[in-house]
């Protein structure tokens, strides 16, 4: 169920970038050669708010050999999802149409699973995110007060985890992993914003990140190839100064 969540959050991206799109194309066809378009609002400017939803993505965990063979394919899959928010802060430049700018937020991510088969498959996973920050750049383009903008950069976040084999009712000691982790990965993202009166922005905002892969080995020598990504969807305002 939880992977039907992580498909809904790609497909709503897909839309959100075609929507962008489909306006930038409409514009095109409307100015022909003529691309200056005076806006009555100047989306330039330092600003900063809040951004809260909901979050839901992949973590998978492949034992070499790892589980010794009990979990399903020697694969742990995780669906971690949960609350996410943060405050957002950033600052933007303009040109005609064409916004660019720079953003950073901070924040908690929510999103936890977990999974413990003491009987037939004998193994058991878990993580769960935490604190993170990032950085970004933006590029966008305005529609008067509404702005359709994309954004790229870096992401850190504490990501607790844990993998392994079973002995009764709890982790096997020598043929467990147990850590946390500050990892570290690159993000991208999509949002559609409105300024309304006075100089208050909201915000419908979309993100992926993906924190790579790492190896964990346990005491008995086994490996385990850990991944993670994390798709967001949030809401947000912000107040230009």
């Amino acid at each position: 169920m939880k992977g039907i969540y992580s498909m809904k959050l790609k497909v709503f991206a897909v839309a959100m970038l075609i929507g962008s799109s489909s306006h930038v194309l409409a514009a095109d066809a409307v100015l022909g050669d003529v691309v200056v378009v005076e806006n009555a609002h100047d989306w330039s400017g330092l600003y900063a708010g809040v951004l809260l939803g909901y979050g839901a993505g992949d973590t998978t965990a492949r034992g070499n050999p790892g589980f010794d063979g009990s979990a399903p394919n020697d694969t742990a899959n995780l669906d971690p999802d949960g609350f996410v928010g943060g405050a957002v802060a950033g600052y933007n430049w303009q040109r005609n149409q064409w916004v660019f700018g720079i953003e950073g937020e901070i924040g908690y991510l929510g999103a936890e699973d977990d999974v413990f088969e003491p009987d037939g498959d004998d193994f058991f996973a878990n993580t769960d995110y935490g604190l993170y920050g990032s950085l970004t750049g933006r590029v966008g383009i305005a529609f008067d007060r509404t702005l359709f903008a994309l954004r790229g950069g870096v992401i850190v976040s504490e990501i607790d985890y844990g993998y392994g084999d079973t002995d009764g009712d709890l982790p096997d000691p020598s043929a467990s992993i147990f850590g946390s982790d500050t990892r570290a990965g690159y993000t991208l993202g999509a949002s559609i914003e409105h300024a309304f009166a006075g100089d208050w922005i909201g915000r419908l905002d979309y993100s992926y990140s993906d924190f790579g892969s790492h190896t964990e080995t346990d005491l008995d020598g086994d490996d385990y190839d850990i991944s993670d990504n994390l798709h967001m969807i949030r809401i947000g305002i912000s107040r230009k100064f």
